[in-house]
């Protein structure tokens, strides 16, 4: 199957509106036990609603969001590691919280692996190609209840488009983390 590259340039609006998502998520976040709760009441508000509206019912991925330019948007909670790449696709990830704390894995334009902190609101522009993943924290302790939750805004469905990575980059992965790729997509 030939999946047309879409790669694009966020607008400003949609940097803008993550902006004021993850403002409004960190001020509710200490009214909230879960926040995953301070999320769903933040992306709920009629001031962040979508051309389309979120899905934000279940524990799982909120998906079903479409902004104005046509984007898809979601809610992605990851309670383990995905290491993967989207061939045809640039995704954009803005962490929202981390339980513990997280470092994204990717590979510089040098063909060196990096590692970079997760903070909130981090924003994560993953070129179309590019391996990326969200990890534990090298070197420090993982909570069991481990989770890293962001939104993703990406130009179609990825399930179509969501690729494992080289052995090569398995070998990128285990050399700067310490420990062995995760298997599957």
């Amino acid at each position: 199957m030939t999946i047309p590259l879409l790669d694009h340039e966020l607008a400003q609006d949609e940097l803008d509106w993550m902006r004021d998502v993850y403002a409004a998520f960190d001020a509710a976040r200490a009214s909230h036990d879960d926040p995953r709760e301070a999320l769903r009441a933040v992306l709920g508000r009629p001031e962040f609603g979508l051309e389309t509206p979120m899905d934000l019912t279940g524990n799982g991925i909120w998906r079903g969001g479409r902004n104005r330019h046509g984007r898809n948007v979601a809610g992605v909670f990851l309670p383990r590691v995905e290491l993967h790449r989207h061939p045809f696709s640039r995704t954009d990830q803005f962490a929202m919280y981390v339980r513990g704390e997280a470092d994204a894995f990717s590979v510089s334009d040098a063909g060196e692996p990096v590692l970079t902190p997760v903070t909130g609101g981090g924003h994560f522009h993953n070129a179309p190609g590019a391996p990326h993943a969200f990890l534990p924290k090298v070197g420090k302790p993982v909570p069991e209840d481990w989770e890293i939750a962001f939104i993703a805004i990406t130009p179609r469905n990825l399930q179509e488009d969501t690729v494992a990575v080289t052995d090569e980059t398995k070998v990128l992965y285990q050399r700067i983390t310490g420990a062995v790729a995760p298997v599957g997509v």
